[in-house]
């Protein structure tokens, strides 16, 4: 059993791989912070302040791992650098990517960024002892270069700050040579154009030195990110809804499995009957019945002082610290009664049919009437010999309801305030707070799985030859 439950788990990783790759693709679409300005310190120079701003932005890149590549490895046209990542803001990255596509020349592209750095900086460095309109506007111009994709937004820009320099002869002798060497790198970038790069791909290797891999291991650790909305930890706040929705889930899945199991057995051992007719007409009826309208009603005539004010319509109830467990669970099923309810209803009328089904048909089959041909009680024969067989259905209902029942649970833990998955999910959603969201998804995918996982075992549990089947196949090949 501990080699099947192993091999299982092993050909469970690939899933599992798929659901941190599509985590990690959302993560990363999230919207960042990264390219808003950074503002320094008010008595550094115009320069000064510039640089460190820049220094902020590689450091929060840095942190963020944000300056890494995407994956492990990368295939790109030969016109894209392999250091694409490293230029900050994100917004200089889009102006770039525009123009390699339209001109496929790396190296002339990177000269004419650098040209318009090195008059920025120029510009800037002016403003120490110089003060002009025409350097102010000259300054503005300048910053409007790094994200102007157009030739001819970008001749024009030139144009206008070749006009203010002929406005004032202390900024036309410090800046018009940059300028023209800034104009030169331009033509250059626009004469030698070689779009043929975009046909030949290339393959980059990143090792571990990637995004994915960084954020894996976070994961990993725990380490889920940080709130947008509060600054806490996701890993606290998703604990502490989690250990709530799993309190009340769980609760209605026992419930409904304990009393449709002997349900569906009786309904089957009595098939044709009036308890038979009656129960599938209620089964039918409860199933019908959507659970947030029966939330709503309940706590409307149940939990509202207009009506029969017989339990509480919200949360799940204040316990003091020092309280005994007897005085904890009181007040735990007190305010719990309702939403369980409301999930365990429709669980039970699904179980039960199911287990009808199951019970039915086996109870028809051969060995079943050799059993009782040999004396054996009927009890005997349902529960010793029938109902074992009659639980793969029932395993396989398990691995499908159990996310399914998680996720279903936000509407009714909005309705009753109960501080669960589902809540916090509808809040996260509702303020942004992005990281909290796809930390939840990627949860709810892991239990998924971990059902499915789980009603496998119970498959081999139930039935060894499940397992002799599979080592066999694996052995003819």
């Amino acid at each position: 059993m501990l080699r099947y439950t192993l091999r299982r788990i092993l050909l469970m990783l690939p899933t599992l791989v798929v659901i941190s790759l599509l985590a990690f693709a959302l993560n990363e679409c999230t919207p960042e912070d990264v390219d808003e300005p950074i503002r320094g310190e008010s008595r550094l120079t115009a320069l000064e302040r510039y640089d460190d701003v820049r220094k902020n932005q590689r450091n929060l890149a840095e942190l963020r791992g944000n300056n890494l590549p995407i994956f492990y490895f990368g295939i790109h046209s030969a016109a894209y650098p392999d250091t694409l990542q490293r230029i900050l803001p994100r917004s200089r990255q889009k102006t770039i990517l525009t123009l390699i596509g339209r001109y496929g020349n790396w190296p002339a592209i990177q000269a004419y960024t650098d040209q318009i750095e090195r008059t920025t900086r120029a510009g800037l460095r002016l403003t120490e002892t110089h003060s002009s309109d025409a350097l102010i506007e000259t300054n503005r111009l300048l910053s409007q270069l790094y994200n102007q994709e157009q030739d001819k937004d970008i001749e024009r820009n030139l144009e206008k700050v070749q006009q203010q320099l002929e406005r004032d002869s202390l900024l036309q002798a410090t800046l018009q040579p940059v300028l023209n060497d800034l104009k030169t790198s331009f033509q250059q970038l626009t004469a030698q154009q070689q779009n043929w790069k975009h046909y030949v791909p290339r393959f980059q290797w990143n090792g571990t030195q990637n995004q994915y891999h960084r954020w894996l291991a976070l994961i990993l650790q725990g380490q889920l990110g940080t709130s947008l909305v509060n600054g806490q930890e996701v890993r606290e706040r998703v604990s502490s809804s989690l250990r709530w929705t799993l309190r009340l889930n769980l609760s209605a899945f026992l419930l409904a499995y304990l009393i449709a199991i002997p349900l569906g057995v009786y309904s089957a051992a009595y098939a044709g009957s009036g308890f038979d007719r009656r129960l599938n007409i209620f089964l039918f009826f409860i199933y019908a019945l959507p659970s947030f309208w029966v939330a709503t009603l309940l706590t409307q005539f149940l939990a509202s002082p207009e009506w029969l004010d017989l339990f509480p319509s919200m949360g799940v109830g204040e316990v003091a610290d020092n309280a005994s467990w007897w005085e904890r669970s009181r007040v735990r099923i007190y305010h719990f009664f309702l939403p369980v309810f409301c999930l365990t209803y429709g669980i039970l009328a699904v179980v039960t049919r199911q287990v009808r089904t199951a019970m039915q048909a086996i109870l028809q089959s051969d060995y079943i009437r050799t059993a009782r041909a040999m004396g054996l009680s009927e009890r005997r024969v349902i529960w010793r010999h029938a109902f074992p067989n009659a639980m793969f259905p029932l395993i396989t209902m398990f691995g499908a309801l159990l996310p399914g029942v998680i996720a279903g649970s936000i509407i009714i833990e909005l309705i009753f305030n109960i501080p669960g998955i589902g809540l916090l999910t509808l809040d996260s959603i509702y303020n942004k707070d992005w990281p909290v969201v796809y930390a939840l998804l990627l949860i709810t995918a892991i239990l998924t799985v971990i059902g499915i996982l789980i009603a496998d075992l119970l498959y081999a549990w139930v039935d060894p030859r499940v397992q002799l089947g599979r080592q066999n196949q694996n052995t003819n090949g």
